[in-house]
């Protein structure tokens, strides 16, 4: 098998996961808290010829050949979207590097950016997906007082009681893990934190972690502008390592008619 082949395999298939990985920030543009990915490409130090037979580049074993390349996610991009201003009192977004708490039904946890949260029927403030947000209530949410609820900076919730009295009911608090680029992407705006990461909680105390705004919502930070340019840079790139492997096998075909 011609080198030159294996090498455009290897491209091919390294562009278009980078193709992948871009077609999913486009598609997440207007999600909530969505974090754009990080695509980073590396040369393979081996790409293994065996019997004649090409193999994945990125399933490659041993050493025969130094040549091809490699792509794939290696971390989301976390830097902060911008906080657009929804109205909802259990809206909320971070402004600064914390995250929120969820819990699913199974009582997996949870790191998210999205705070997009409601109070349910039966007392629990929950996302989209049915995620119940982490928080410490003082008192619970079916005896809270009636009156406006106030969600403070640093996470503190009060409700301004309709005879003027101040009540604190619970306090949000925010999340950040001793490496932010280890964190796993779980689907959903969700991030898992692996085995030996350190989980680092505010308490209260929010200025590490970002102040919360209440009646906001934090806006993917996908820039359509540098992404669609990637897009387009990648589709080149790819369309160069197709020709080159069509090249390959029109040279390798005219080289077969001489043999015969």
């Amino acid at each position: 098998m011609s080198i030159s082949l294996s090498t455009s395999r290897s491209g091919i298939h390294a562009h278009q996961k980078a193709m992948d990985a871009i077609a999913n920030d486009i598609s997440n543009v207007s999600t909530t808290g969505y974090k754009s990915k990080q695509v980073n490409f590396r040369e393979l130090m081996t790409n293994q010829l065996v019997e004649d037979r090409l193999l994945l580049a990125d399933n490659a074993e041993n050493t025969n050949i130094s040549a091809g390349s490699l792509s794939g996610v290696t971390n989301s991009d976390f830097t902060q979207g911008s906080l657009t201003e929804s109205g909802g009192t259990f809206h909320m977004a971070i402004a600064g590097n914390g995250f929120f708490g969820v819990t699913d039904p199974a009582g997996q946890f949870y790191l998210t950016r999205d705070g997009g949260f409601q109070l349910n029927g039966d007392g629990t403030l929950t996302n989209g997906r049915n995620e119940a947000l982490v928080m410490n209530a003082t008192l619970p949410v079916g005896a809270w007082p009636e009156g406006d609820i106030v969600i403070q900076d640093n996470g503190t919730v009060t409700i301004q009681g309709l005879n003027g009295q101040e009540t604190q009911v619970a306090t949000i608090p925010l999340f950040y893990p001793s490496v932010p680029d280890a964190l796993q992407p779980a689907g959903g705006n969700n991030y898992l934190i692996p085995e030996g990461i350190e989980l680092l909680t505010s308490n209260g105390n929010n200025d590490a972690f970002g102040k919360i705004q209440q009646g906001y919502l934090e806006s993917s930070n996908v820039d359509l502008a540098s992404t669609f340019t990637d897009m387009i840079v990648t589709q080149r790139a790819y369309s160069l390592n197709l020709k080159a492997a069509q090249s390959s096998d029109e040279i390798m075909g005219m080289i077969n008619n001489f043999k015969q």
